[in-house]
């Protein structure tokens, strides 16, 4: 007897376009196998979308209280400003318009007062220099912010 009759992995060994054939013939003849292999796959693509990114935010703009910055959304649009660190919700009910303090536009220069992390997330207390704000003092999201 040869050794590679004793030992029946060594063909896959020599060859790996056998092995990828043998997995083919498998699916071929077995469909629930495919159904399977479907499945584990949307599995592990619906644990990375939901998992996240699972850390801290990472802002990279240093801000020290007196440090003038400039306000500027990532998303685009405005920045609002809030009477406390937080995110307001989506779905606004009346108790979160009353923390809106201020919608600020794009480019609008402030002065940090002070920064705060509420629940792994950076905020900074600003007082815009100009516009339509000009003087207000509120939260905004430390992404939000660009040294100047």
């Amino acid at each position: 007897m040869s050794d590679e009759k004793n030992n029946p992995g060594t063909d896959e060994k020599k060859n790996p376009g056998n092995a990828v054939q043998n997995i083919i013939a498998t699916l071929k003849d077995n469909p629930k196998a495919i159904y399977a292999v479907i499945g584990a796959l949307a599995v592990i693509g619906l644990v990375m979308a939901l998992g996240g990114g699972g850390g801290q935010v990472q802002v990279k703009t240093a801000a020290a209280p007196g440090q003038t910055i400039v306000l500027q959304n990532p998303n685009g649009g405005d920045t609002q400003l809030n009477a406390i660190p937080g995110l307001v919700s989506v779905a606004q009910s009346e108790e979160d318009e009353k923390q809106i303090v201020c919608h600020v536009a794009a480019g609008t220069p402030a002065v940090v007062e002070e920064e705060q992390s509420v629940v792994g997330l950076p905020f900074v207390k600003v007082q815009v220099k100009d516009g339509p704000c000009q003087g207000k003092s509120g939260w905004a999201s430390k992404i939000n912010i660009q040294a100047r």
